[in-house]
């Protein structure tokens, strides 16, 4: 019995997960959209950050997808430099691979 509640509680704290990257890469995708994106760019752009990026860098990514651009700004200042060097380098290639032009 212990095992089948062990396996529970790891298999809703993966869905859980899911559902955080879900919501996260669908407000980058309708923020992408919302700026005149194609569907195609925009569905690129939202998957490849929610996979590639770290969670950190992400939650700031979908902060200013959400309208909060200067307090994400202000966040990335404060991230340990590997997190700013992520951000910097590989969201503008995420960027370039996904055909994004601006």
């Amino acid at each position: 019995m212990r095992r089948v509640f062990a396996s529970f509680a790891v298999l809703t704290g993966l869905l859980a997960g899911c559902d955080a990257v879900e919501a996260n890469r669908k407000a980058i995708e309708e923020s992408c959209l919302a700026n005149g994106d194609s569907a195609e760019v925009c569905s690129c752009l939202a998957t490849e950050t929610a996979e590639r990026v770290d969670p950190a860098v992400l939650d700031l990514i979908v902060m200013g997808a959400k309208g909060e651009p200067r307090e994400a700004s202000e966040r990335i200042k404060a991230l340990e430099p590997p997190l700013r060097s992520q951000f910097a380098v590989e969201v503008p290639a995420i960027m370039a691979e996904c055909g994004m032009e601006h």
